[in-house]
């Protein structure tokens, strides 16, 4: 089983434009302003609507005064091996290639729909080459809502394991209803 160093893990946030009539203001950003308020929960959110401000956002998350915010919260539209951000997309090969060995100690959310619906060898590919301690998200089409909800629920639960397996237990079994429903899915090597 793959064990975090940590207890208290802060989040690294980086979150696409959700919709396209600028009137919407829909963001994860208020759940995690929850999750500060109400647990301390600590996060860095930015925004990114392109290529370009993703990687330069990675890279500042390597630095050392970030350690640590060791959950990073991909919030994107997307589709099967893709995070879309605005017309371009990035793979998970291209997202692996970006955070390099960076990883350890380090779990990867994507808060988007269907990335991670790809063969487990993928899965497994970018967990050796991020060296991340779990990867998780959801295999099927989400409700903002609903996946904004079991986000804080998610992000909560890793403030209280270091053990990445015995959490993917608890949420299997206390949310089973809502893992099924979003097809959420958690692993590590």
């Amino acid at each position: 089983m793959r064990r975090s160093q940590n207890y208290k893990k802060h989040v690294f946030c980086l979150e696409g434009d959700w919709m396209r009539d600028m009137r919407d203001t829909s963001s994860v950003r208020a759940a995690l302003t929850f999750l500060r308020h109400n647990f301390g929960i600590k996060y860095i959110y930015r925004q990114c609507t392109n290529v370009k401000s993703l990687e330069h956002y990675l890279d500042q998350w390597k630095h050392a005064k970030y350690k640590n915010y060791n959950i990073c919260y991909l919030a994107f539209h997307g589709e099967p091996d893709v995070i879309e951000l605005g017309g371009e997309r990035v793979t998970l090969d291209e997202l692996a290639d970006m955070l390099g060995d960076s990883c350890r100690d380090k779990i990867i959310h994507f808060g988007t729909c269907e990335t991670i619906k790809v063969e487990r060898k993928k899965i497994d590919r970018f967990l050796r080459n991020t060296e991340a301690l779990c990867v998780c998200g959801y295999k099927g089409e989400i409700d903002f809502l609903d996946g904004s909800v079991f986000d804080m629920l998610l992000i909560e639960m890793f403030q209280k394991y270091k053990d990445v397996g015995k959490l993917r237990e608890y949420m299997n079994h206390y949310y089973r209803d809502m893992v099924r429903n979003l097809e959420f899915t958690l692993h590590y090597l």
